[in-house]
């Protein structure tokens, strides 16, 4: 059977409908401008077929490779800068920018920053969790630096080249192998971007901590964060964001932080500043920096001192809360033993009286 063709009413209405929303669609998304500059006069001679009496075929065949192309051109889209030793640095559209609204959220990108503000910066970074799902009930985490010294020497350049190259709608994204097992599925991995006067530092996954295993086979549940949490080091400390400058998180960037550059920057600078500040203002003799030498030492000796004394505190407080819970049991032991000897006790004269009462009687049935 043929589909005849379709009335003239409806290729009009069809074809007026279908060419605005390829010119707005082609507006809104930027990717897939190539695609779209084609896809326009390839519909337009389409629609001219459909005028001259052809079947509708065409231009719904048409209407389903402009949806293919709307969704290409709406997905994320990231490329690799920087790859070797196990390390990974590209950029990736940043989807919680808008262009539309008021004011637009975007971005401070480029961004000009050295390999040495860079690695003072991710030096700053702490993080904390715990492998599987039991360790978290019996102990609390500690933080430890997000990324080892050798990485962080290895991360400089390449970051502060992908800052210098982004733009307004991207954000930077790394992914580093587990050097110790390079065919791990745990990996360091996550997301930086500047907006407004902040550092938002995104973490989907940290190899240091071992993903909990679901059983049977199935993947790692990706919502699974391993109890993860980062943490500022240093005087600067974590930056509170104001509720509209708050970036939208998605449902996979639970573990976050945002950080002021300026302040971790600063606060790691101070000690060189004053430094280099005090030998032109403050000429002092040659015994003077000895004298404020030994001074420091000393003040750093104390505070040693001070705080060997709280542990020692609390290992001792530790240690007696142990010996009482010890004392308990022991005591409750006790108690239980002597309620079974108890027991036996009273079972004993029961199954004894039977046997005693049937030896005499046996003798006497005899002849």
């Amino acid at each position: 059977m043929q589909i005849g063709p379709c009335p003239s009413d409806i290729e009009t209405r069809l074809t007026t409908c279908a060419i605005p929303l390829v010119q707005d669609v082609k507006s809104m998304q930027r990717p897939a401008h190539t695609f779209f500059s084609c896809a326009e006069p390839w519909l337009t001679r389409r629609a001219g077929v459909a005028h001259n009496g052809r079947t509708a075929a065409g231009l719904l065949f048409g209407f389903a490779c402009l949806l293919v192309l709307t969704a290409c051109g709406s997905t994320s889209q990231q490329r690799v800068l920087y790859q070797a030793s196990g390390i990974q640095v590209g950029i990736m559209t940043d989807l919680s920018t808008d262009e539309h609204a008021v004011p637009p959220v975007r971005n401070r990108h480029p961004a000009d920053l050295t390999p040495r503000d860079i690695r003072s910066l991710i030096g700053s970074l702490e993080v904390s969790g715990w492998s599987g799902t039991m360790i978290g009930l019996f102990s609390t985490p500690q933080p430890k630096p997000m990324f080892t010294e050798a990485e962080r020497a290895e991360l400089a350049e390449p970051l502060a080249a992908a800052f210098h190259e982004a733009t307004p709608r991207e954000r930077i994204f790394f992914a580093i192998q587990n050097p110790d097992a390079p065919y791990d599925t745990d990996r360091t991995s996550g997301s930086l971007f500047f907006r407004d006067d902040y550092l938002h530092v995104v973490l989907t996954d940290h190899y240091a901590f071992l993903q909990a295993d679901p059983g049977g086979g199935e993947k790692r549940d990706p919502r699974d964060t391993k109890g993860m949490k980062l943490w500022v080091a240093g005087a600067a400390g974590a930056a509170t964001v104001p509720e509209n400058k708050e970036p939208h998180w998605t449902a996979f960037e639970k573990v976050h932080i945002s950080l002021t550059p300026v302040e971790v920057l600063a606060g790691q600078r101070v000690p060189q500043a004053a430094t280099g500040s005090s030998r032109p203002q403050v000429p002092l003799p040659a015994a003077g920096q000895p004298a404020l030498k030994a001074d420091t030492a000393a003040t750093n000796a104390t505070e040693s001192v001070n705080d060997l004394r709280l542990q020692m505190r609390d290992l001792t407080n530790a240690n007696l809360d142990l010996r009482s819970q010890l004392k308990e049991q022991s005591d409750t032991i006790e108690k239980l033993k002597a309620e079974f000897e108890g027991l036996r006790n009273e079972k004993k004269p029961v199954t004894s009286k039977p046997s005693s009462e049937l030896k005499p009687s046996r003798k006497q049935t005899t002849p």
